[in-house]
């Protein structure tokens, strides 16, 4: 007689993407955000607020790429695009590191450089990633990069706005 085994339990799809593929963004913005709003306003609190506007930034930006990766791609799996974008999406967190290194200890106004470089990079790390585990070849390279060009313009035209209110 064989023993009863049970089989493993079906992966449960995600609605919301997991804390993985958010949560480094989320910090390298609220970083960036952080630098916008202590510049203008030259205190905690403009800082405070900044990365938090810099944080939600990063949550509804990672939502679409992800959203977009998942319409481009539709013989990929859900999980197989989340994970390709937590893996590439780390690529933020380097340059937030000298954004932070250059206007902080430098006194250099390069975080919005360091924001739109660190997009870039990003968005074409998370292509190849998608690429890498099965993705649409061209598509994998240009969408990212169209959504990337658009990311970067959104994020440099708030930060100048919230330049422009909070001073």
């Amino acid at each position: 007689m064989t023993p009863m085994t049970t089989p493993p339990p079906a992966p449960v799809p995600a609605r919301m993407l997991s804390a993985r593929v958010w949560a480094a963004p989320a910090a390298a913005f609220a970083a960036f955000g952080g630098l916008v709003g202590w510049r203008v306003v030259h205190n905690a609190i403009g800082g405070g607020v900044g990365a938090i506007f810099g944080a939600l930034f990063a949550f509804l930006a990672v939502q679409l790429l992800v959203m977009i990766l998942r319409l481009v791609n539709p013989r990929m799996d859900r999980d197989g695009i989340s994970k390709a974008a937590a893996t590439g999406l780390l690529m933020l967190l380097p340059f937030a590191a000298l954004a932070l290194v250059a206007e902080l200890l430098l006194g250099w106004n390069a975080s919005q450089a360091f924001a739109s470089a660190a997009l870039v990079t990003a968005c074409g790390a998370v292509g190849a990633e998608v690429g890498r585990r099965g993705g649409g070849g061209l598509r994998s390279v240009l969408v990212p990069a169209v959504i990337a060009f658009l990311l970067s313009t959104a994020w440099v035209l708030l930060s100048i706005l919230a330049g422009r209110i909070w001073s």
